[in-house]
């Protein structure tokens, strides 16, 4: 099987901004595999981003976050980078300016066998929040 990821996002207002939940499905993830959340507004605030390892046999995760395909964690086309673990669980508000209206992110298992799947659930707040 190839990797897939299901990308799913609603938005909401709240106080006169919008609000983004998104709802990522991965399977057969690897180390390089990217998804895309496009719609999204140039400038934003990741709120919360959940994510848990379902299966594969890597131990962790550890979600970076990008504005462009292919991006650098360690450039500044990288807009957040997340610690490892099973199971994450990050809520620090992180602004964000995206290029192309779109969020480029990868899960990234540690390792990089193409056999993870991983449920991740993201809040995207419009703005600086």
């Amino acid at each position: 099987m190839a990797y897939s990821a299901t990308v799913t996002k609603t938005s909401t207002t709240i106080s006169g901004r919008r609000i983004y939940l998104i709802s990522v499905a991965e399977t057969e993830a690897a180390t390089g595999s990217e998804f895309e959340i496009t719609g999204l507004p140039e400038i934003c605030t990741l709120i919360s981003y959940r994510a848990t390892k379902t299966a594969g046999t890597g131990t962790t995760i550890a979600p970076t976050g990008g504005a462009t395909t292919g991006f650098a964690a360690s450039s500044q086309n990288a807009n957040f980078v997340i610690s490892a673990a099973a199971h994450v669980n990050e809520s620090t508000r992180v602004p964000l300016r995206l290029t192309g209206n779109k969020l480029v992110v990868r899960s990234t298992p540690n390792n990089a066998t193409a056999d993870h799947s991983i449920s991740t659930l993201i809040t995207i707040a419009e703005g600086v929040a």
